[in-house]
């Protein structure tokens, strides 16, 4: 079995960045994108103004890629924050597109050298072998709001499954009573949760009660 290559599909992720970049930097609204990413950008953006304080905040988009700040810009000020993206598959570590300021940042040791206010998990837990792998990366003692969104969650016990829409690709389907602990335990409570279709699951053995989430959490 061959291994998933991340690196490739970031690269994907390019191209459809640009054209809503070019899109955006020409229009006051913005461009509209397929399926369910404009109802995740949406949450998105409601999540990073929960909690600003009146100065610029530092954003993670945690394993992540650039396609997924590309369309804020008609959305929200996105000169509001300094925004940062976690890809240990990078190529290359250089900021990115104007007029969105994004650091991308490959070494997980880079991350606890920053404050962020903010951070986004989104479409990513479910390929982490553990969460306390997180920890390890992380200092959550600056964050005010964490939101996880478009992410397969069970109310059972956790499991694994092959991906439908990605040969070779696994995700660990944890459960809603794990993610709750491991973020209280960090100090955070839930303040909202919502479900996406349940085609968005993508597992090949999906179990009962299982659902695509969207997640937003805030500093106890």
């Amino acid at each position: 079995m061959s291994k998933y290559s991340w690196s490739k599909y970031n690269e994907l992720n390019l191209k459809l960045s640009k054209k809503l970049i070019k899109f955006n930097n020409k229009k006051k609204i913005n461009h509209i994108e397929n399926e369910l990413f404009n109802h995740i950008r949406d949450i998105f953006c409601i999540a990073l103004l929960i909690n600003r304080k009146n100065k610029k905040i530092n954003v993670l988009d945690y394993g992540s890629h650039v396609a997924c700040l590309s369309n804020l810009k008609s959305k929200i000020n996105t000169n509001l924050f300094n925004f940062h993206i976690y890809d240990p598959f990078l190529k290359n570590d250089k900021s990115f597109y104007k007029p969105l300021k994004i650091k991308l940042l490959k070494k997980s040791q880079h991350l606890k050298k920053i404050k962020f206010e903010f951070i986004n998990f989104g479409s990513c837990i479910q390929y982490i072998n553990n969460l306390e792998e997180i920890k390890k990366n992380i200092n959550f003692s600056f964050t005010e709001t964490i939101s996880i969104t478009y992410t397969p969650i069970t109310f059972l016990k956790k499991y694994k499954s092959y991906q439908t829409n990605h040969p070779n690709l696994i995700q660990i389907v944890y459960s809603y009573k794990e993610i709750i602990k491991f973020f209280s335990k960090e100090g955070f409570k839930i303040i909202f949760k919502s479900r996406n279709k349940d085609k968005y699951i993508a597992c090949k053995s999906k179990k009962n009660k299982t659902f695509s989430l969207n997640l937003i959490f805030i500093k106890k």
